[in-house]
């Protein structure tokens, strides 16, 4: 078993293409299914499945994928510490990652990490934080971020990011006052019409949840459309369509440019947490603990988030 071999097929699993995989390793396409064959044959075992639908993962791919991630990070790791002089933390960070965080978090946090470690490369997708937290059990991407919280049973570890919070945002000429609108809640979305996150958003799930916990009944809303991300509810609410929950961190630029009234819970059932997510079957790789290290001190550092 060579460690070429595993590097393709750690590239086919994260793109489950074999002319994606070519194009990223700079091999041709029957390169790679030579490496994929003669992994197999090595192995015993078949690791994909190849046919008209496209590829995916065996139930030993999807085992082995695991193993093959923590010898490649080990590889990484002992270069880095014994091989390399100038210990220089480089390589090719994938990240899955939600709205709130892809919009409003992950610029500043990967411009903040390339100052300090250049050679490093970035791909980022932004998905529902239900798609991302199913990728990630796929072992695609080295990261998540979402505004989801999660348990040790789903194979997750976490790191806190990011504190922020709901808030509801309204258009300018709304003419009721904050303090109103906090004490008669219930009573102002039941006359108003609300502007929801699509399905599987978890923005709209907290939002659901917390409209539960202190007894407003979705089903008797207003709800004049579903859009799909932050700017597009904000950019409804500020022609007036509705009001909305949504992150602050998102309504802040909105509010600044005086395009949208927000109005602050100041419940504590309103708070949420961004999370950076890492698969415990997995080892980090020295520029995987590096970013994992540097985005969990970003904000604590540089505002006290």
């Amino acid at each position: 078993m060579e460690l070429k071999q595993l590097e393709v097929f750690v590239c086919v699993a994260k793109t489950l293409n074999f002319s994606k995989a070519a194009e990223e390793m700079y091999i041709s396409q029957p390169g790679v299914s030579t490496h994929i064959s003669s992994l197999e044959k090595t192995l015993g075992t078949q690791l994909l499945i190849r046919n008209t639908k496209g590829v995916s993962l065996t139930k030993s791919g999807t085992q082995f994928l695991a193993y093959a991630h923590k010898i490649l990070a080990l590889k990484k790791q002992a270069l880095h510490d014994v091989g390399s002089a100038n210990k220089d933390v480089e390589g090719v960070i994938d990240i899955i990652s939600s709205t709130i965080p892809v919009q409003h978090l992950l610029p500043e946090i990967i411009s903040s990490f390339q100052k300090q470690w250049p050679n490093t490369i970035f791909n980022v997708k932004q998905a529902a934080s239900g798609e991302a937290l199913r990728a990630m059990s796929d072992f695609r991407y080295d990261f998540a971020m979402v505004g989801t919280s999660t348990d040790d049973e789903n194979g997750l570890n976490h790191r806190l990011i990011y504190n922020d919070e709901l808030v509801l945002v309204c258009p300018n000429d709304t003419k009721e006052e904050s303090d109103y609108i906090r004490e008669n809640f219930g009573e102002f979305l039941h006359k108003t019409p609300f502007i929801m996150r699509e399905s599987g958003s978890g923005t709209r799930r907290e939002i659901e949840t917390i409209l539960l916990k202190i007894g407003i009944d979705m089903a008797n809303l207003q709800v004049p459309a579903y859009l799909p991300d932050s700017h597009s509810i904000l950019l409804a609410v500020s022609h007036g369509m509705g009001v909305s929950l949504i992150s602050k961190v998102a309504a802040d630029m909105y509010v600044d440019a005086e395009l949208v009234k927000m109005v602050q819970m100041q419940n504590p059932l309103f708070r949420r947490q961004i999370f950076l997510l890492y698969n415990k079957a997995l080892w980090l790789s020295p520029v995987q603990r590096a970013f994992c290290d540097h985005a969990e001190r970003f904000y604590s550092s540089c505002s006290g988030a």
